[in-house]
């Protein structure tokens, strides 16, 4: 069986750090906040997060009979999904759909912008916090700049054998991300 040696330098952003913490990731510790003015249901009835992917694309240099692959210069971010749990009210599904619809009828609008208006903005950064075994915040990640670019199918069904929970996925866009 493998073990891992807490004495390994892990090198993040130009520093090196000791690696002495070999808990896991658990999957159910998170927390996602977007607005707490504006998007309030949403952080409370986030269910699952899907990180996007990030793909660095290489550029061909032609070469005799083959090509070599060179690292590129951007990174391309797929989107983010999250799973929300519809309430009774059709609350969280709402602050999402009202999202969706102030993009198509309005301006942009700046987080400047609301400071003199009562109006969300149009962008918003996305936060989710990763949570340690005792529920302490250890690490974030913070989604720049998202907008709403989907909203899921919402399922009703009344021949339901489990009653589960009702609930729909959101896709957002993003400028970038960085992980604190």
């Amino acid at each position: 069986m493998a073990t891992l040696t807490p004495n390994i330098t892990v090198a993040m952003d130009g520093t090196t750090t000791s690696l002495n913490n070999v808990n896991l990731l658990q999957p159910t510790a998170f927390k996602l906040v977007i607005d707490h003015k504006y998007f309030s249901n949403v952080e409370f009835f986030c269910q699952t997060i899907l990180h996007p992917s990030v793909t660095l694309t290489a550029v061909e240099l032609p070469f005799r009979r083959t090509n070599i692959a060179l690292a590129g210069d951007k990174l391309t971010f797929g989107d983010l999904t999250a799973i929300i749990i519809v309430d009774e009210n059709l609350n969280s599904y709402i602050e999402m759909f009202n999202w969706m619809n102030r993009l198509v009828e309005n301006k942009d609008k700046s987080s400047y912008d609301t400071i003199f208006t009562s109006t969300p903005p149009t962008f918003s950064d996305i936060t989710i916090s990763i949570l340690s075994s005792h529920n302490n915040q250890t690490r974030r990640i913070r989604y720049i700049d998202a907008i709403p670019s989907s909203i899921g199918d919402l399922s009703l069904e009344s021949t339901a054998g489990d009653v589960q929970q009702i609930t729909f996925p959101i896709t957002f866009r993003f400028t970038s991300f960085e992980i604190v």
